[in-house]
């Protein structure tokens, strides 16, 4: 954990990255953590969700996760709750999202590519041919099919590069030293997965934007996590809090850590630490940590 002194503040903004946070692992918003947002956003504190998910993947979610904005695609996009419409989006302009492409060919031999725009998702062949069959027509009927050169021909929210057999901090290492300082390199909860956004978004910069667009410090802002794309949100946040299993490089800024996803790990440390989130003494669960 980082060393910043043990202070207390006001929280006037909870960011909260979604999958292995917020989400049980089965993907779903816990009742007991659905509450805990619920009574925060009564008293008035800002709930935003921070994830490197698409808008489409969230869409369903927003029943959950309660009226507000989500910011997706790690920063590059911004969606409004519980409309879906996009109020901001990120772009890598096609000259560098081609030169991205260009880069990742030849340091990922075998990579397939994808395109995320807004709302769409647009793939290459060899991107649904690594698919399961039970997913492929799906996802060949919600997105757009194109050759590689054509995903690029229009600004894109993200590339996405799949390596097939390759995982880890080791792939992310050998992309972000490939792609440079032409755009950002993140990791995704898909361990095959390699996303490119442009330079300077990241989860930490959209979310340091809307707050400033809404007069919040960061000083009053808690931020969770448990990956490596949640590392600058971690430390640019006035108290960042990981769960038990993150990464150890969110482990490293955090200042604090809660428990896993599947134990409610954000809602008990909202219930601990902002009166407003906490539950009537009645109906009060046992805190797990």
């Amino acid at each position: 954990m980082s060393d910043r002194p043990d202070v207390s503040f006001r929280v006037r903004l909870v960011a909260s990255d979604l999958d292995g946070t917020l989400l049980t692992r089965s993907g779903e918003v816990s009742p007991r953590t659905h509450e805990a947002l619920a009574r925060a956003r009564s008293a008035g504190v800002v709930v935003v969700a921070v994830t490197g998910r698409p808008p489409r993947w969230v869409d369903h979610l927003a029943p959950a996760l309660g009226p507000g904005l989500a910011i997706c695609a790690n920063g590059a996009i911004v969606v409004d709750l519980p409309s879906g419409a996009v109020v901001e989006e990120h772009s890598l302009e096609p000259v560098v999202a081609r030169e991205v492409v260009r880069r990742l060919e030849s340091a990922l031999p075998g990579a397939a590519f994808a395109v995320e725009r807004g709302r769409d998702f647009a793939f290459e062949a060899a991107w649904v041919e690594r698919l399961p069959p039970e997913r492929a027509g799906a996802e060949i009927v919600r997105s757009l099919l194109d050759s590689r050169e054509a995903l690029t021909a229009e600004p894109v929210a993200k590339v996405l590069a799949w390596v097939k057999g390759e995982r880890g901090d080791r792939l992310i290492e050998r992309a972000t030293e490939a792609v440079g300082d032409a755009a950002v390199v993140t990791a995704s909860s898909y361990q095959e997965l390699v996303e490119v956004s442009a330079p300077g978004v990241t989860k930490a910069t959209t979310l340091a934007r809307l707050c400033q667009d809404r007069g919040i410090d960061r000083a009053d802002v808690v931020a969770f996590g448990d990956a490596r794309n949640d590392v600058a949100m971690l430390d640019w946040a006035g108290w960042g809090v990981a769960t038990a299993d993150a990464h150890p490089a969110a482990l490293a800024v955090a200042d604090d850590v809660t428990d896993t996803c599947d134990h409610d790990g954000v809602a008990a440390w909202l219930e601990r630490h902002l009166p407003e989130a906490a539950p009537a003494p009645s109906s009060r669960p046992p805190h797990p940590i």
